[in-house]
């Protein structure tokens, strides 16, 4: 799951503590953000977040991550 730390109405914080909340298998997450700064990084890792990525970045970083996450991930 990629979320955005900034979203309309919630963060991608409180959304993935809301999906987290409902149960069930829960996917890696990675969160993006614009606002790189030591509060942030630090939520990213204490919600369990594989990697946490700075914009702007490039597609092959994003495809990384995506590629780490998926073998991290339980089968």
């Amino acid at each position: 799951m990629v979320l955005d730390v900034c979203l309309a109405g919630m963060d991608g914080f409180q959304l993935h503590e809301r999906l987290r909340a409902l149960g069930g298998t829960q996917p890696p997450v990675i969160f993006i953000t614009a606002h790189d700064d030591v509060a942030n990084r630090e939520r990213a890792r204490r919600a369990g977040a594989l990697h946490d990525l700075r914009k702007p970045f490039d597609d092959a970083a994003l495809i990384d991550a995506i590629r780490r996450a998926d073998c991290a991930s339980p089968a």
